[in-house]
């Protein structure tokens, strides 16, 4: 290493060992920048639940899951019938503002991988839904949906 003409210590690359107040000044307004665009996104998402009967989201999760059980209904899984368990997978389905499907995740399994399967599949079949209201939109751009699913061996689909 050597000295600079400053007093600073250049190493291999020649570079100053002194900090760059301006590099560091545009690192910190890039970091803060990520950080307001995480906070914005963040409260431009909602979690619903299937019970809120109160708010647009709860409306448009509503509609969600009359489609969603018509054509769950429709494409009953077997598996279902065979089992005749009385408990089903509590999903999280996220819905973006265009109504495209964004993710679907089992919160809780209900015991059995093959009726996870067919509760995502008949989510992802559903797929796309209606876009947001524009008053939704407004309000958020993605909707987190909790959804516990029932399968009867009747063949219907129930959502609480």
């Amino acid at each position: 290493m050597e000295r600079s003409g400053r007093g600073g210590v250049r190493g291999a690359g020649g570079r100053s060992g002194r900090l760059d107040s301006a590099a560091l000044l545009g690192q910190i307004a890039s970091l803060d920048a990520e950080t307001q665009q995480r906070a914005s996104r963040a409260a431009r998402e909602q979690r619903v639940s299937l019970a809120d009967s109160r708010s647009l989201a709860g409306f448009y999760a509503a509609d969600w899951a009359r489609k969603v059980t018509r054509v769950g209904e429709t494409n009953f899984p077997d598996a279902a019938r065979r089992l005749n368990l009385s408990t089903g997978p509590l999903l999280e389905i996220a819905i973006r503002a265009d109504g495209s499907l964004r993710s679907v995740r089992v919160l809780r399994s209900s015991g059995n991988a093959e009726l996870d399967s067919a509760a995502r599949r008949i989510v992802e079949l559903a797929a796309p839904y209606p876009p947001f209201s524009p008053e939704l939109r407004q309000q958020v751009e993605l909707l987190r949906i909790e959804a516990p699913w029932r399968f009867d061996p009747g063949g219907r689909v129930r959502l609480r």
